[in-house]
């Protein structure tokens, strides 16, 4: 009998490489790895080795998750690259996640997401009525406006404090997330691409 078919996922936007192989609601697998400047070196490694902890391999492969950003911007292309030629060889989908997505994945209810940036910035996204809202980059000390009620991500604690909202905790890690949402993704969704946040404040 053959096993059953996993989505993989992975995320290279921060420092660390973090990968998970997920079949249906069923983390199989979790690696993260500190590995700064590193991440086309160690990514693939780490992929083999996630997948042979959840005693699977690239064939048994149906779907890939890659995390977009935003974050490290040559961190993020490693992982799109590596995606979209894992996605050619084994001839399988590959889909781009955003970490506000990961993020928010498993919440209900209107969520401000926060995502750490450079210089002490931090980007950010609002859910709101289940669509994500157009990305920006804030400074932590002057913070836009909101109508969400809770905020999930980097530097929570603190928003939460500076716009009277509601802190969260992310359910699963940024890869098991990604791999979740890639497996529910529609054959037709287009390649992964990276993200860019803008300069703005909320409409």
């Amino acid at each position: 009998m053959l096993p059953n078919k996993v989505s993989l996922g992975f995320d290279t936007s921060t420092s660390k490489c973090t990968i998970a192989v997920v079949s249906g609601n069923t983390i199989l697998a979790e690696k993260s790895e500190e590995a700064p400047k590193k991440h086309a070196e160690r990514l693939m490694y780490l992929i083999e080795d996630a997948l042979k902890s959840s005693k699977h391999d690239l064939s048994h492969v149906s779907s890939i998750g890659v995390g977009i950003g935003p974050g490290n911007f040559t961190g993020v292309r490693v992982s799109v690259a590596t995606a979209r030629g894992l996605s050619l060889a084994l001839n399988v989908p590959a889909f781009g996640v955003t970490t506000f997505e990961a993020l928010q994945l498993g919440h209900k209810g209107n969520i401000l997401c926060s995502v750490r940036a450079k210089k002490g910035q931090i980007y950010l996204s609002e859910y709101q009525n289940g669509i994500f809202e157009q990305s920006i980059i804030s400074n932590i000390d002057n913070l836009p406006k909101t109508k969400c009620n809770f905020v999930i991500g980097d530097k929570s604690n603190l928003i939460s404090e500076s716009l009277h909202i509601k802190p969260l905790e992310p359910i699963h890690s940024t890869a098991s997330s990604i791999a979740k949402i890639a497996q529910e993704l529609p054959m037709e969704k287009s390649p992964p691409t990276p993200i860019y946040p803008i300069h703005n404040e909320f409409i």
